[in-house]
């Protein structure tokens, strides 16, 4: 019966991990989905309060003779409040570009798997947004991704043709990249790339400590269930057999009290009580027969 109860609660702890193993994996990628997602809306959001309320200030100063003042563009308020945001050791890996194919800004030049995402989204103009999975020296990453999209006829005056950009921003990048923009053109790609190897650390753990309760508290079942069966059920069985055995020698000197219990155990010695009667009076017919 221990062997038997162990094999069963070994089997039900090997499925229970294997379920909650499937659980903590969809939870895992539900959570990266979330973050990456906000990490996204939060960089949308902070580009829209620099178009609405910075560039209106500070974009007329940058059409004098002074220096360009790049706080104007919302591309350079979101990778700067990115900035911030990654000097906090929880983020340190965490990675927000909006690379284009031809920027203003070099160090925002697209590499081959961002020109990838930016030439997806040019051949099919109803997509709004791409994610997956991409390995780095660093590990594994989920990315998520939108098109960057020339909507505003205001965009193409620092980025149609140089004679129509300001002269500090001539001054600060020149005159060769970041032009030839056309309107309603995807020219570039938000990307934010979320770490996965910290969320699937965690999940182990959470699965490992979940496991380990689990298993306590099926040893604690199966030793007071255990227990509780040799109580109720074993050690009355053995009790019923030995008398039994008893009953087909002497059947006169057994007697089976467990037949006042209501439950099977008591239906059994009911039943061997019969038995014994029977066997009692067939022995002593036997014996009537014998007599002289």
């Amino acid at each position: 019966m221990a062997i038997t109860l162990s094999v069963v609660f070994s089997l039900s702890l090997l499925l229970a991990v294997l379920v909650l193993d499937q659980f903590f994996g969809w939870q895992a990628k539900d959570l990266i989905n979330q973050r990456s997602d906000f990490f996204m809306d939060s960089m949308l959001a902070v580009r829209e309060y620099t178009t609405k309320n910075v560039n209106p200030i500070v974009a007329p100063l940058n059409n004098g003779p002074g220096i360009f003042r790049p706080e104007a563009v919302p591309s350079y308020s979101a990778n700067t409040v990115f900035d911030y945001l990654r000097a906090k050791p929880d983020y340190k890996q965490y990675s927000y570009r909006e690379a284009a194919l031809n920027p203003t800004n070099l160090k925002d030049k697209a590499d081959t798997f961002e020109t990838s995402i930016i030439e997806s989204f040019r051949e099919s103009p109803s997509t709004t947004s791409v994610s997956g999975e991409k390995m780095t020296p660093l590990g594994s990453f989920h990315y998520v991704a939108r098109p960057i999209r020339i909507g505003k006829e205001s965009c193409l005056a620092c980025h149609s043709t140089p004679d129509r950009a300001p002269r500090s921003q001539l001054l600060a990048y020149g005159d060769s990249n970041g032009f030839g923009w056309k309107l309603n053109e995807v020219v570039g790609a938000q990307i934010v790339s979320v770490p996965q190897e910290a969320l699937v650390q965690s999940k182990r753990q959470s699965l490992l400590a979940t496991a380990m309760m689990l298993m306590v508290t099926f040893v604690v079942v199966g030793l007071v269930t255990n227990a509780v069966l040799d109580q109720l059920i074993l050690r009355p069985m053995r009790r019923i057999s030995s008398k039994a055995e008893e009953a087909s020698v002497t059947p006169a000197s057994v007697s089976f009290e467990e037949k006042v219990r209501s439950d099977e155990i008591g239906l059994l010695a009911q039943s061997f009580e019969r038995m014994k009667q029977s066997l009692a009076i067939s022995m002593q017919m036997l014996k009537d027969r014998q007599k002289p």
